[in-house]
């Protein structure tokens, strides 16, 4: 079960829960509460093995990419090539930050 599978059904397991209290069906709320229980359980499995610190990592390594070729930028500023690769590892260091802030977000 990915993340947005398991909201999903979170979002379908309250619906339920809702009527289940409108019918005053305390069991089945009880069910519903559990199975909830399990998917959250779920999803911070599925977070933690998403791995936190490899992010780091690679956000770390694209800074350290970053800053070479900004010195190298400094020295050949024409070079077209380093411009390039300069743009493309701060588009990837942006998205990386925002995995890292979502991890972040849904941790325990």
């Amino acid at each position: 079960m990915n993340i947005s599978e398991a909201q999903l059904s979170v979002n379908d397991y309250l619906d339920l829960y809702l009527y289940a209290e409108s019918i005053n069906d305390q069991l089945w709320k009880q069910e519903i509460v559990e199975k909830l229980q399990n998917s959250r359980n779920e999803i911070r499995k599925e977070i933690q093995s998403f791995g936190f610190k490899p992010l780091l990592e690679k956000y770390k390594h694209i800074n350290e990419e970053i800053r070479i070729i900004y010195q190298q930028l400094r020295i050949y500023s024409s070079n077209e090539y380093l411009l390039e690769e300069f743009w493309r590892l701060k588009q990837q260091r942006v998205l990386l930050g925002l995995q890292i802030q979502s991890v972040k977000h849904h941790s325990p």
